[in-house]
């Protein structure tokens, strides 16, 4: 049995939609071949902490959207000033040793930030994506 990704993206948004592309075809190529994966757009809410609920049974990834301290989140990558909604958020994110949450602010698009972590951390480059890449790195910079 394949174990299943669940994405959380954010939605309607072209970086977040491309994030969640570049994400699934690094693990699909790289960590987890053959895994079954699942997508669930993300929209800001004030304040709001992201439902326990949209987290799947295995693993869990969110891109391009704010950070959640919960234990089912499994790999996380944004790039945006805001990505905390606490310190406790921000505290927990920093004491996280899993070597798979991410955070630059320093990055454009959160697309280019992944693709970046994947071929410097874990080997991988996908040369299909990277007009993908381009692309969101030059929207979400505008």
């Amino acid at each position: 049995m394949n174990r299943k990704l669940r994405v959380l993206y954010h939605d309607n948004c072209f970086d977040g939609l491309a994030s969640a592309a570049v994400f699934s075809a690094f693990y699909c190529g790289r960590i987890m071949p053959g895994a079954e994966v699942e997508y669930e757009g993300l929209t800001h809410k004030a304040g709001q902490l992201i439902d326990e609920g949209l987290f799947g049974p295995d693993e869990n990834v969110i891109v391009d959207f704010k950070y959640s301290a919960s234990e089912k989140l499994t790999w996380w990558f944004d790039h945006h000033q805001s990505a905390f909604l606490s310190e406790a958020d921000e505290r927990h994110f920093r004491e996280d040793t899993s070597g798979r949450k991410f955070h630059d602010p320093d990055f454009k698009s959160c697309t280019k930030y992944i693709a970046s972590i994947a071929r410097d951390r874990f080997g991988f480059q996908e040369p299909a994506l990277n007009e993908l890449i381009h692309w969101a790195d030059i929207i979400d910079g505008a």
